[in-house]
């Protein structure tokens, strides 16, 4: 008695190259999101690989393949969710006339914006904070964005000869560390000498009195290209 011949179905081949892009941009965008929910639910402090693939329901392996870390993590979270805008968006004028200020008031001007923008901005500043922690993996992370940041001062600033100069490389660091310190206060600890940093106008009344030292230390190192 022949027996009927039976067929197997023919192993599936690897899927199309459509489809294996479009499960690798979900898996992206579900890392993204979970690290989003996880800095809006508990903060920087809740932050970490364990707690983001947990998060975002995918494996260690899919996260450090597509960004290398916390640290790509964060970087692509700030870029593609415009948590941090270049400094050339943020100036508040056309390159041009940004170009056509002095060198100290140019630098004076974007580190006003940069501060500005900080506090206007608690996502940005929440993750920031985390260089204040004891994680590792965090603080890599919060270098690594910081350090992004850096690279946009440099590119917009460092491109003028006069701005590297010995007067004006520390009036920049010196700027750079108070717009940092500023905006950072006014969304942990807004209250700061009986100004209240969250508002407006003790805003703006703090950020005058700093501009009026820093403006005086701006003419001093341009009196030295002079």
């Amino acid at each position: 008695m022949n027996r009927p011949v039976t067929t197997r179905p023919a192993a599936a081949g690897p899927a199309p190259a459509g489809r294996r892009a479009a499960r690798r941009l979900a898996t992206r965008t579900a890392i993204l999101d979970a690290f989003d929910r996880l800095l809006a639910r508990g903060g920087v402090a809740a932050l970490g690989v364990n707690a983001l693939v947990k998060e975002a329901g995918v494996g260690k392996k899919a996260l450090y393949d597509r960004f290398g870390g916390l640290a790509g993590v964060a970087a692509a979270w700030v870029r593609e969710r415009t948590v941090w805008q270049s400094l050339e968006s943020i100036i508040g004028e056309s390159w041009e006339a940004f170009r056509a200020r002095p060198p100290a008031d140019r630098l004076l001007h974007a580190h006003r914006c940069y501060a500005e923008s900080l506090r206007r901005n608690p996502r940005l500043c929440e993750l920031l904070a985390g260089e204040f922690l004891h994680s590792p993996e965090v603080k890599g992370a919060v270098d690594h964005v910081r350090q992004m940041v850096r690279a946009d001062f440099d590119r917009v600033l460092a491109s003028d000869p006069a701005l590297r100069r010995p007067a004006f490389a520390a009036l920049n660091l010196v700027a750079y560390a108070v717009a940092t310190y500023l905006g950072l206060r006014a969304h942990h600890q807004p209250q700061f000498f009986g100004f209240d940093l969250s508002a407006e106008t003790p805003w703006l009344a703090v950020m005058e009195m700093v501009e009026r030292v820093l403006r005086a230390a701006g003419a001093a190192a341009e009196a030295e290209i002079d």
